[in-house]
């Protein structure tokens, strides 16, 4: 099962690293992550770039749900998950729901 995790942020440059640095590290690679940067003052955009994520923007501030409802728009996956920008998911969260959806 491919799992595209989907990020909406705004001005999240302070944890948007930590979260995207444990996707990377994660036992089951997603198989695309995409941040929507919805109208960041800050780094936001540039730091997902850098750290090999997919960036789209909304434009200016909308909101989360219209930022995930972007993300969903262009993902790819079978599977969409949707992790918002401060959390760090642990190693095998995305095996684990993987898993559960392949069972």
């Amino acid at each position: 099962v491919q799992i595209s995790v989907i990020i909406p942020v705004f001005n999240g440059a302070g944890t948007l690293p930590l979260c995207l640095l444990a996707l990377a590290d994660s036992q089951h690679p997603a198989s695309e992550c995409i941040v929507i940067d919805d109208g960041s003052t800050d780094d936001s955009a540039a730091l997902a770039q850098r750290l090999g994520a997919t960036v789209l923007s909304t434009g200016g501030r909308c909101g989360p749900a219209q930022a995930r409802n972007l993300g969903a728009r262009h993902a790819a996956g079978d599977l969409l998950l949707f992790v918002d920008a401060d959390v760090v998911l642990h190693p095998d969260a995305i095996g684990r729901i993987a898993e559960r959806f392949e069972t």
